[in-house]
């Protein structure tokens, strides 16, 4: 008796914790604090309709919650391996069991879902839930996740939160370890990722249509437990730190609500691509092997831009990827010639994302590209990364940009780099050349090296990037 009410309360808590967790974080970066009275007398618009519809203060609300396995990466974010849903009716909620993906998708075949998608997969693909975030536009993920699980659960959906582990790391770094002696193990900031990997494949999760016990509600039961002991002050600080969560999209929603959805469009936490009418460039990984090493990856992008004395735009890309972790975590795996590792050689589809008219110089290329078609604007292309561990694997690519930066008097050259939702933090070195008789008049970076008509900016990058460089003649 005591065991099922815990798991049911662990559920719940978790379910909890994320919908306040996700009003707290807006609200703060809003400005706003999490009580009764702020909810309903803000005069932050903004914040007062999110509220509201995230607490079905104006009527019920169903929300899906999606957890994302970043270590086993997919191009809008993660493996989708557990799901939660709740509903909220004027504040008080109501909430089933987190439960294994495999509990939803086993009916996946049944639904007959297709989607056309121009991928590693094919044209068109009949789509699980677990696999739905393969676009780079989240928005479109979260999307298409909520009719899937319609479909699969025959529950509507009217609100999508999805997270990934760093938001439990972030809380563990922030709380302390917990113990766990159901599985007798203590999990901390430091092993939650081989803990979550090695749970989910020793574990009983593929089975179609079970419910097995869950490590990730066991834990979230504790961090509730914890948080909710913390004073309104407590709670405000850790909504504030955890913007940076949003920020680097490990949080990522979407509503049906018009107005809410514009909000969060608006404040870039649905994950969608964002829409720039200069130098764009997004680039996303997607495991394709057996493996879960993604979190185990040290990357490098190196990006060379050249103008020219027309003003046109050419830019050198360079991609380090080094897996810095050996053969690890060995098991049994009946489905994969018995003996294996969770964590040994990764294979991954690279895709990136340039503007529309962008050409490749595919002679000047040392891996081959293809072109996958057109996102939200953007041309998207793709090639294939494979990792052997502690190899470093590098790869070149050169492109032309379909627009000039030049006038007579100036040269404008604004960037736009986008991080993966989920994405992994990569080191960034980034130069601009200008033509001869040019030098750096004004920039929007502090600590940019400028010498002549060149400039350098490096950054370890786990977020977007916005880049401003004005030119004039000497």
């Amino acid at each position: 008796m005591g065991k099922s009410v815990k798991k049911n309360n662990s559920a719940k808590s978790l379910a909890i914790a994320t919908v306040i967790f996700a009003i707290l974080i807006i609200g703060t970066s809003l400005g706003g604090l999490i009580d009764k009275v702020v909810i309903k007398s803000t005069k932050i618009s903004d914040y007062k309709i999110l509220s509201e519809n995230l607490l079905g203060l104006n009527d019920k609300k169903n929300i899906l919650l999606l957890f994302m396995n970043n270590a086993e990466a997919r191009t809008g974010g993660g493996f989708i391996g557990s799901v939660g849903y709740l509903t909220i009716d004027n504040g008080k909620i109501k909430s089933e069991p987190v439960r294994s993906v495999y509990y939803y998708d086993h009916k996946y075949e049944d639904i007959g879902f297709a989607d056309k998608f121009s991928g590693p997969y094919g044209d068109e693909s009949f789509m699980n839930l677990r696999n739905s975030g393969l676009n780079l536009d989240a928005n479109t993920n979260l999307k298409r996740a909520k009719l899937i699980f319609e479909l699969e659960s025959g529950k509507p959906v009217d609100i999508v939160i999805a997270v990934t582990p760093e938001v439990l790391k972030y809380f563990l770094l922030k709380t302390g370890p917990v113990d766990l002696p159901e599985y007798n193990i203590t999990v901390d900031h430091k092993n939650i990722t081989d803990t979550l990997q090695t749970e989910v494949e020793y574990g009983q999760d593929k089975v179609a249509g079970k419910d097995p016990k869950s490590v990730l509600s066991s834990i979230a039961n504790i961090l509730t437990e914890r948080l909710s002991r913390k004073n309104i002050s407590e709670l405000t600080e850790l909504g504030i730190d955890m913007k940076e969560l949003m920020q680097q999209r490990q949080i990522i929603l979407y509503s049906n609500n018009y107005e809410v959805s514009s909000f969060i469009e608006k404040a870039r936490y649905n994950g969608g691509l964002v829409a720039f009418e200069s130098d764009y460039f997004m680039l996303t990984e997607n495991n394709v092997s057996v493996d879960k090493s993604n979190a185990f990856i040290d990357r490098e992008l190196i990006r060379q831009v050249e103008v020219s004395e027309d003003g046109g735009v050419d830019v050198g890309v360079t991609i380090k990827r080094t897996q810095f972790r050996d053969k690890s975590i060995p098991y049994v795996d009946p489905n994969n010639n018995g003996f294996t590792y969770l964590i040994k050689e990764n294979a991954s589809i690279i895709e990136f994302a340039l503007p529309s008219g962008s050409k490749i110089y595919s002679e000047l290329s040392s891996v081959a590209i293809q072109a996958r078609g057109k996102e939200k604007g953007y041309d998207i292309y793709q090639f294939r990364s494979d990792l052997l561990p502690l190899v470093t694997s590098e790869y070149y690519f050169r492109y032309r940009l379909p627009f000039k930066v030049a006038t007579s008097n100036f040269i404008v050259f604004n960037s736009y780099l986008q991080l993966q939702n989920g994405g992994w933090p990569y080191k960034l070195s980034n130069s601009v050349t200008a033509p001869d008789g040019w030098e750096l008049s004004a920039t929007n970076k502090r600590d940019i090296l400028s010498s002549g008509n060149a400039v350098v900016y490096n950054e370890d990058i786990n977020k977007d990037v916005f880049l401003s460089l004005v030119y004039g003649k000497k």
